[in-house]
């Protein structure tokens, strides 16, 4: 089925749910006495019969960035994305069943900005189209919030309850038993580190329990998922230029405008900037700032500061299919401080959700002498006006995380350096998982470079190396403990990737931010491009009998000596070489430009 036919929320359909499940569910129930079997008939059709048209009316609708005033229908923006499974295989994703025919069990992995959130409600919404299953939403950054134990159950009975149940909790083991279930968990990557490990156990044993259900968990690409054994790994793929013009051509939004930037897409614009037009997220702020910059930026936080001053300099304009009327009299510069703090603050409390009086207490906390405001007027304009936040019910929500990501950022690059030294490594000490694996550090080296790389990089460097090491080759790759396999690229090419694990152990996160950043130090491919990827390739094949796809452990690789030297002349072992070296690199940079200021400074 396509997203053409689409679910109506009529009694036929919610009918034919109850009628195929129903019975599954009753059948569990042997044991109960005959006079419960009614009670159960009776709270079974009221659960699904209430939750079914809630559940529609709530998950198909959503906000983007040009239309916040009002929830759209999905399929009026969604451009339905295709999936990769094992480098060379592509799923269309407009039919759910393309997807659950291979497995009971997946995790999909996509970039931040690329539609994750959106394509988990397009197959909830697909699934209630094809009747066969009973689709459960449920948002993992809810995990954050929970302060005593939890059991998943408690997470399914609360939707169900929340969405117009009236099933009574102990049937619930009935309907998970049955397998009518569908479970799509939004948002793995959005649970704090220091709760990751407990979810993920307990994750594991709420679907190795209930195995005959079907779950979709979908996260940022953080590792290769190896905790989740059963659970086939998608990736969302990037939109393809066919897809890219799709998606525009069916947003409401200035007729004019919008036809040419479709025509500078086809033209050129796709082509040369494919890694921001092939981003649902970052096609729209393309689509946003187009009428207003010739150039597009190279750099993705060039993009969100565009946005921002499209949205300052609209605020009284109706051209572009909307207006943004400002409550605040504040400057540009005054509202971008006030948000840019309120979004480190919240991001260093890993808050991506409030209610008004929680949103008002973050404000207060973000007050800056001699810029005085109203809380519900900026309240109001960051919704508004600059659309980074909405409303859904009693919560406000960031539109995308990347948002308070872009914000804390800039609030950093603004600090002086003491200040932006401390209160940047105090993000880090607070969970350097989330620093490894978002993208704030990163916008924020390419703001301020030679501030990041002193400020922050090099004083992470000098901490984690601690003192002098006769080998810092080999102490960052036993600190790595790199697994890796071959696999078979586009046009069939081998490619050797690199493996990691997921840890809660700081000094092994803080050594995945530091190989992070090694990319920006050395250009290094991840393709077979050269004799030593090769080399290693038919070592593997002649002295180990290697099959592609199989996984060489860590283990493995240190216990043969010319395995081991054999990878150190590959791409992972030129990153490992730079981060090895990169502590020397900065030092020698801060030197460099140390002497050009005195040479400055002598000037006569």
């Amino acid at each position: 089925m396509t997203v053409d036919k689409l679910f109506k929320p009529d009694n036929d359909v919610i009918s034919s749910v109850l009628q195929k499940k129903k019975k599954d569910i009753i059948a569990k129930a042997g044991e109960i006495l005959k006079n419960e079997w009614e009670k159960i008939k009776v709270d079974t059709d009221l659960v699904f019969r209430n939750y079914l048209k809630n559940s529609y009316d709530k998950y198909s609708k959503i906000k983007t960035i040009l239309c916040l005033s009002e929830p759209q229908y999905i399929y009026k923006i969604f451009e339905s994305p295709n999936l990769k499974r094992n480098w060379n295989e592509y799923i269309d994703s407009s039919d759910i069943d393309n997807i659950l025919d291979l497995s009971h069990f997946f995790i999909i992995k996509g970039n931040g900005g690329i539609g994750k959130s959106t394509l988990m409600k397009h197959l909830f919404i697909n699934e209630l189209g094809h009747k066969d299953l009973i689709p459960i939403f449920i948002e993992l950054q809810d995990v954050n919030d929970i302060a005593t134990e939890y059991d998943i159950r408690d997470f399914v009975f609360n939707k169900l309850d929340n969405l117009g149940s009236t099933l009574k909790k102990e049937y619930l083991e009935y309907a998970l038993e049955s397998g009518c279930f569908l479970f799509l968990f939004d948002g793995y990557d959005e649970i704090s580190s220091e709760k990751k490990n407990s979810f993920i156990k307990k994750i594991i044993d709420f679907s190795d329990k209930y195995s005959e259900n079907f779950f979709i968990i979908s996260s940022r690409p953080e590792s290769d998922f190896i905790e989740f054994q059963r659970f086939t790994v998608l990736e969302l793929c990037d939109f393809t230029k066919k897809q890219a013009v799709s998606l525009v051509s069916k947003i409401d939004f200035d007729t004019e405008i919008k036809e040419k930037f479709i025509k500078a897409l086809y033209e050129s614009l796709y082509d040369k900037h494919s890694s921001f037009a092939s981003n649902p997220l970052l096609l729209n702020v393309m689509l946003l700032t187009y009428e207003n910059y010739a150039e597009i930026p190279e750099k993705v936080h060039l993009f969100y500061a565009q946005a921002f001053d499209t949205l300052i300099q609209k605020h009284d304009a109706t051209k572009g299919g909307f207006q943004r009327n400002f409550k605040t009299s504040l400057t540009s510069d005054d509202l971008k401080k006030i948000i840019s703090k309120f979004c480190f603050i919240t991001y260093y409390q890993k808050k991506l959700k409030f209610t008004h009086d929680e949103l008002v207490n973050h404000l207060k906390e973000a007050k800056i002498k001699k810029i005085d405001f109203s809380y519900d007027d900026i309240i109001d304009d960051m919704r508004d006006a600059l659309c980074f936040i909405y409303t859904e019910g009693i919560y406000y929500y960031f539109t995308h995380r990347s948002f308070q990501e872009y914000f804390t950022a800039v609030f950093l690059k603004d600090l002086p350096d003491e200040n932006m030294e401390k209160l940047g490594l105090k993000l880090i000490e607070k969970d350097s998982w989330r620093a490894a694996n978002d993208d704030t550090f990163s916008m924020l080296y390419d703001m301020s470079t030679e501030r990041f790389e002193q400020n922050i990089l090099l004083k992470i460097l000098e901490s984690f190396e601690k003192k002098d090491l006769q080998d810092k080759y080999d102490f960052y790759f036993h600190n790595i403990k790199p697994d890796i396999k071959f696999v078979n690229g586009n046009q069939s090419k081998l490619m050797l990737q690199l493996l990691t694990k997921v840890t809660d152990v700081y000094n092994d996160n803080i050594c995945d931010i530091i190989f992070n950043f090694t990319y920006k130090y050395k250009q290094c491919s991840s393709k077979i491009d050269n004799k030593n990827e090769n080399k290693l390739y038919e070592y593997l094949k002649k002295q180990k009998n290697y099959i592609n796809g199989h996984r060489i452990n860590y283990e493995d690789i240190i216990n043969d000596k010319q395995l081991y030297e054999l990878l150190k002349e590959t791409w992972i072992g030129k990153r490992i070489k730079t981060m090895a070296n990169l502590k020397d690199i900065l030092k020698t940079k801060k030197r460099e430009n140390d002497l050009d200021l005195e040479g400055l400074l002598n000037i006569e």
